[in-house]
């Protein structure tokens, strides 16, 4: 990610972008790797603190797919990767066990970054190739090599590809006759919420701060306004789905998180009825406990922004977790 003179936060594309199919590749690719679908082979690694990891995390939950895939959760606080190297920070692992509900690297990598370099040399890619150590990280056990790091289209490869082992296979978070209208939701909530939240609190002038706080609240006025006509995003749609979970895992980090840190403090998200009660709908009808860890959420943001929060504070909790399985009034 960047931020050019405008002060305005730009989100780098993800670099790895396969796919999980029962298809071999073409003839003729010969340093193509083959990734079919299958239980245990595959490896993702992720953080509770992200909102982009924990749309994975949501799929793999409500399609009961927990057994499928071997799950790895770095540790919440950034560290520096590669002491030998630079002093760059980000994901590490806890292979000591000192935080809990982490995992050590099966690998016994030291980092996230560590585990990308060597996928790199797997993969017969030059070792200067341009990447960010992102989480999810969806990993071939089989090959040693990376399948994908774009949460967009690893929660559809687990929605779609991995219906033969699940023990939800009924639960089809993006129907065909409904992804049209998913897609045009995603698209309307990213920039404006999704990535909006990390504008606003990334931002390094007034004005760009400014402008992403103006988009943001637009946004959300507006999101409160539909859900008091419908339950869900998608107009017609009966059931959460994927529009739902990618808007879900921003809003239950919101009132914790981006309210203080990302300077997000117009209002809270408990100050709009329509999403709160949305908010507790998805997470009860979907059962996403698993995929909400406010101690990894609040200990990674307050602890590892140290330009933002230099003292590494963490405030005191409003209680949002708690208060997810209270009663959410959506039988609209």
């Amino acid at each position: 990610c960047a931020l050019p003179i405008s002060g305005a936060y730009k989100r780098k594309a993800s670099a790895f972008r396969n796919f999980i199919s029962k298809d071999a590749p073409p003839a003729g690719e010969k340093d193509a790797f083959h990734y079919p679908p299958a239980a245990g082979r595959y490896r993702v690694y992720y953080s509770y603190a992200c909102p982009w990891a924990c749309r994975v995390l949501a799929f793999i939950a409500a399609k009961g797919l927990t057994h499928a895939f071997e799950l790895v959760c770095v540790h919440p606080i950034f560290g520096i990767t590669m002491p030998e190297v630079d002093e760059d920070e980000s994901w590490v692992f806890d292979n000591k066990g000192e935080f809990p509900g982490t995992n050590p690297d099966p690998l016994g990598q030291p980092s996230l970054r560590h585990v990308y370099v060597n996928a790199l040399k797997n993969m017969n890619l030059p070792p200067d190739t341009d990447f960010n150590d992102t989480v999810p990280l969806l990993y071939d056990t089989k090959t040693n090599t990376i399948v994908n790091n774009e949460s967009s289209e690893i929660i559809r490869m687990i929605n779609d590809d991995f219906n033969e082992f699940a023990k939800h296979p009924e639960v089809d978070l993006a129907p065909q006759e409904l992804r049209a209208a998913i897609d045009t939701v995603n698209e309307s909530i990213y920039e404006t919420v999704n990535n909006g939240v990390y504008k606003s609190g990334f931002a390094t002038t007034q004005e760009a701060y400014n402008e992403a706080i103006h988009v943001l609240y637009n946004r959300l006025d507006e999101l409160e306004e539909l859900l008091g006509k419908q339950r869900y995003l998608v107009k017609g749609a009966t059931k959460p789905n994927e529009a739902d979970i990618r808007l879900f895992v921003t809003i239950v980090r919101f009132d914790d998180v981006y309210y203080v840190h990302f300077k997000c403090s117009k209002k809270a998200i408990r100050e709009y009825p329509n999403l709160t009660g949305w908010m507790r709908d998805v997470y009860q009808t979907l059962s996403l406990k698993s995929s909400v860890n406010m101690l990894h959420i609040r200990t990674h943001y307050f602890k590892s922004h140290p330009w933002i929060n230099p003292y590494r504070i963490i405030p005191i909790s409003c209680g949002v977790e708690e208060t997810l399985e209270l009663p959410h009034g959506r039988e609209l």
